[in-house]
């Protein structure tokens, strides 16, 4: 019976967002963080995928399913409102990005080596240089010295993390985590197939390559999405 029960409760979550998007498609196609035409098959699975995850009111979402408790935000943006009515707009955007809302673009390290991720694998995000040339993570720090929620154990998602947020509806994904920039987010996972050490794993929450992964050099700057 609780089966059944989640199979209609995802069905009328699905009319409705579908109502929502006749209503609004104008506005959203307008919008540079809106939502895209879908898949049946993609709405369905996120309506289903999606309703593990619930706002906390208090700028963290917890997922029943995989038991993370995700930041709501984008680093750098300020959750505003409460468990049922909320967006990540509490902050202005910079003069280049004004709709990024204060979404913060970090370095995964300072250099281009292993300076900063451990060696082993998967190779990780750490504080700690392990071949002993100094390096300093701004995406670490900043999830690091968060404490949304009451929280203190925040740490930059891994690629395998972030590959399950993005794994089906983007629509979906906004409903949970509105105001998401799009573009590339960092992972906490280095690319241990460049022996050189010189990139990491980012992957795209943008609406035409949703859920796709590139490698970059780890000085570039890319947005951070932090769990616990």
């Amino acid at each position: 019976m609780r089966k059944v029960y989640y199979i209609i409760r995802s069905l009328f979550t699905l009319f409705a967002f579908s109502m929502l998007a006749m209503g609004c498609e104008e506005k959203l196609d307008r919008s540079p963080y809106g939502f895209r035409e879908e898949d049946d098959s993609d709405l369905i699975a996120g309506a289903i995928f999606f309703q593990s995850f619930t706002n906390n009111g208090d700028g963290t979402t917890s997922d029943s399913t995989s038991g993370l408790m995700w930041k709501t935000c984008s680093q750098g943006q300020v959750f505003s409102g409460d468990a049922t009515n909320f967006s990540c707009r509490g902050a202005n955007g910079t003069l280049s990005n004004p709709s990024s809302f204060g979404a913060k673009e970090l370095q995964y390290c300072s250099v281009d080596l292993n300076s900063c991720n451990t060696l082993g694998i998967p190779q990780t995000l750490t504080n700690v240089s392990p071949i002993g040339i100094p390096g300093n993570s701004e995406a670490l720090d900043s999830c690091a010295n968060d404490n949304t929620g009451g929280h203190t154990n925040w740490r930059v998602a891994s690629f395998l993390e972030l590959k399950y947020l993005s794994s089906n509806s983007r629509n979906f994904m906004l409903l949970k985590f509105p105001d998401t920039i799009e573009s590339f987010y960092w992972s906490s996972t280095a690319n241990e197939q460049d022996v050189g050490g010189k990139t990491s794993r980012a992957v795209s929450f943008t609406r035409d390559r949703f859920g796709e992964d590139e490698s970059f050099s780890k000085t570039s700057r890319y947005f951070i999405r932090c769990v616990r």
